[in-house]
């Protein structure tokens, strides 16, 4: 399942880079919330630093800064992940809203500490801060819980159908 997950966060990065680039998504954010809910903390920030890596080859930021961003928000938040549950779609899109506001914040963090210039203005509390985070959960909920739900009523479905038929 996270295999499926990752590959839809990686079409959503392809997607979001061809179709719309001024539209910035975190394309990995629902993938850390639900690896986050899945796995133990090692694996977690093991995960995490691979996906963040690859974001890394993709964009223009300085090399690891994703990795740190990601590891960071997984790390942050890891304790908080007890209060949702990976199999309720609003859950994960509340833990993938807190994830997306975290990781813009230690973002930003991240971009002074290697000196880049990002400039502060009223608009970007409200649009990045505020929300971006809430697009992310929507994202979530439609390009990660609705095929994860689909994915399970399918296996839940042909389990049955095995069982009544093998006898």
């Amino acid at each position: 399942m996270l295999t499926l997950t990752f590959a839809l966060a990686t079409a959503a990065l392809i997607l979001q880079s061809v179709l719309c680039p001024p539209f910035t998504l975190l394309p990995f954010a629902p993938w850390i919330a639900l690896v986050s809910l899945r796995c133990p903390f090692s694996k977690t920030l093991l995960l995490v630093a691979a996906a963040g890596a690859g974001v890394d080859l993709l964009s223009d930021d300085p090399m690891g800064l994703h990795a740190i961003n990601f590891c960071l928000t997984a790390g942050i938040l890891f304790r908080v992940r007890n209060h949702f549950l990976y199999d309720n779609p609003f859950h994960l899109s509340l833990f993938t809203t807190l994830i997306s506001c975290a990781s813009t914040l230690i973002q930003i963090f991240l971009l002074f500490l290697f000196d880049r210039r990002v400039p502060f203005a009223g608009k970007w509390v409200l649009g990045d801060l505020l929300a971006m985070p809430i697009a992310d959960g929507l994202y979530a909920l439609v390009w990660f819980a609705a095929p994860l739900l689909l994915y399970e009523k399918l296996r839940r479905h042909v389990s049955v159908y095995w069982r009544k038929n093998a006898i």
